[in-house]
């Protein structure tokens, strides 16, 4: 069979670097499961929403501390108190904000949180962070009081817990492997791309030198296309039992090489509670897959191939929280959702918004936090294709295998359909590869930072 028909280069070895040309069945799996997440005890009551908030603000206010050097930090009740003091100097704080609004100038007036009271930030026209501050962000701000004994704070700095720039991990010291990324194949629906998958397949057990070179799939959530999750969804079901759909994605997985491990998250089509984070599928379920990684969601995935102490992690996301920062965000879009992986890493959260479109759960601790910086992220979700770099870390948002469905005609939105996404760990290249009969600009590249 020919891949040139799939737009993407021939695997020709002379069009590769040494790390491309090694084969991934010589390397030992190497992966370090992470505790799962959403699977505390908790009964989503005030108490626990409060203690979710609570740990929230401190993660990310020593993130702001340490990194960002917010160090001499006063609290709102003595900012407050001391108005005359701060006219004349500059003061940090690190609050929540618990309100947005625009203001006629342009500007933006925030209403910030602490655990000693509340106060009221006004925040320029000219400063670049108005356009995506959200309800619920933990920020740092430089200001001070435009006049004695008035309630007026202007600030002069505001500050993310974003992550820095710095080099993801990877290089000569790892495993010249590769990890490639999917989802949103929503097994069951009658969208679903059965001719695609059935050619990636086809191209994952030849001798490509892409290919064989590849030693996880990670599939980030909505394999299954689920029952339920939308109103008529029944109408454009193939197989309407839920585990039906679940038998028929692990028989699939069984057409996956030997040499290549998938690993599984779910999504907001699973069968799972849609409240974030989600815990892994059950365990009926599992059993169906004979060899598969089945993780919580959001995923950490540690991969040692540079050693214990030095492994490669991956951040995967579904991505659902990415529909709460399309509303809010002119930069954030469904066919970029990429801005949007930006803003998380900002933000160093996920999911920031509470109440909104994403439920989240009140976890003992908010494991939607990004405490540490990852080496790679990716999300699925948006049905999207994206492949880039932002401040050293590489992004990934996996391409799905449904078809337009009537939803999405409705809206005019056309998915980027039947790409695989690959990533080599040891010359941090990546590469596309498409299995879709459509006019695929971006597959056969290779993107490098």
């Amino acid at each position: 069979m020919s891949y040139r028909k799939f737009n993407f280069a021939d695997g020709v070895k002379s069009q590769y670097s040494s790390a491309w040309m090694a084969e991934a069945k010589d390397y030992a799996d190497q992966i370090v499961k992470a505790p799962n997440v959403g699977e505390t005890e908790q009964s989503g009551t005030l108490p626990n929403i409060v203690n979710l908030f609570s740990e929230r603000f401190e993660e990310l206010s020593k993130i702001l501390r340490y990194e960002w050097g917010f160090h001499s930090v006063g609290t709102i009740r003595e900012i407050r108190k001391n108005r005359a003091t701060f006219k004349q100097k500059n003061i940090n704080l690190i609050g929540m904000v618990c309100d947005v609004r625009r203001t006629k100038s342009g500007g933006r007036m925030l209403e910030m949180e602490d655990k000693t009271g509340r106060m009221s930030v006004f925040v320029p026209k000219e400063h670049p962070a108005i356009d995506t501050l959200l309800p619920d962000d933990v920020i740092g701000i430089t200001g001070r009081y435009m006049r004695a004994g008035e309630d007026f704070f202007i600030a002069s700095r505001v500050q993310y817990p974003e992550v820095a720039n710095h080099q993801n991990r990877g290089g000569d010291d790892f495993d010249p492997v590769s990890v490639a990324f999917t989802s949103d194949v929503h097994f069951g629906s009658k969208y679903h791309l059965t001719k695609e998958w059935g050619r990636m397949m086809d191209w994952l057990n030849s001798d490509h030198t892409v290919a064989k070179n590849i030693k996880y799939l990670v599939c980030s959530g909505d394999m299954a296309d689920g029952i339920g999750v939308y109103p008529g969804q029944d109408n454009n079901l193939s197989i309407t039992d839920v585990y039906d759909q679940y038998e028929y994605c692990a028989r699939q997985f069984d057409l996956i090489p030997d040499h290549i491990t998938p690993i599984m998250l779910p999504g907001n089509h699973d069968v799972v509670r849609p409240a974030e984070p989600q815990p892994v599928l059950e365990s009926e379920i599992q059993k169906m897959f004979s060899d598969c990684v089945h993780m919580g969601n959001p995923a950490r995935i540690s991969l040692n191939h540079g050693g214990e102490s030095d492994p490669f992690e991956i951040l995967s996301y579904h991505g659902k929280g990415i529909d709460d920062m399309v509303p809010r965000m002119a930069h954030v879009t469904y066919e970029k959702p990429a801005e949007a992986m930006k803003e998380m890493l900002k933000k160093r959260h996920l999911a920031p918004m509470w109440g909104e479109r994403n439920a989240l759960s009140p976890e003992e601790t908010d494991q939607m936090v990004i405490n540490r910086k990852p080496d790679l992220m990716v999300t699925g979700h948006t049905h999207a294709h994206q492949m880039e770099w932002y401040r050293g870390t590489p992004l990934v948002v996996s391409s799905t295998f449904q078809g337009q469905s009537d939803f999405m005609r409705m809206l005019g939105y056309k998915p980027k359909m039947g790409y695989l996404s690959v990533y080599n760990l040891q010359n941090r290249e990546m590469k596309c590869v498409g299995f879709a009969d459509q006019e695929n600009p971006s597959a056969g590249y290779s993107a490098q930072q």
